[in-house]
């Protein structure tokens, strides 16, 4: 049985810069299924779609400037020793078991700078 993507959406997503492995996962598909619909039915898009591209990830990057200029990670863990816990090798990282939901811009982990490199 195949699967029924709807193409307006694919289009209108791969428009706004989105990668297959986003578009796959915004409309809950396999990347191949979305990869070769939209070289099948977009190739003649893929200027603008790298245009799109790169607008969507220099936005990205703005914002995440903007998140950490007054805090930066390491502060953000610091001061939020709670939500974390700590690996054997030293690295912090965020126990899903007490905060299950966080915000987007929520460090996810803290890497130890101080540990053994072999």
């Amino acid at each position: 049985m195949k699967a029924v993507i709807d193409k307006k959406q694919v289009e209108k997503l791969y428009n706004e810069g989105f990668t297959d492995s986003e578009i796959a996962r915004k409309l809950n598909c396999k990347k191949d299924t979305i990869k070769k619909c939209i070289q099948r039915n977009f190739g003649c898009l893929k200027s603008a779609h790298r245009v799109a591209l790169t607008r969507r990830r220099e936005i990205v990057k703005a914002v995440n400037y903007q998140a950490n200029r007054y805090m930066g990670d390491s502060t953000f863990v610091k001061k939020n020793r709670s939500i974390y816990k700590t690996k054997l090798n030293g690295d912090i990282i965020l126990n899903r078991e007490v905060a299950p939901m966080v915000t987007w811009d929520t460090p996810r982990r803290l890497t130890n700078e101080n540990k053994d490199r072999f």
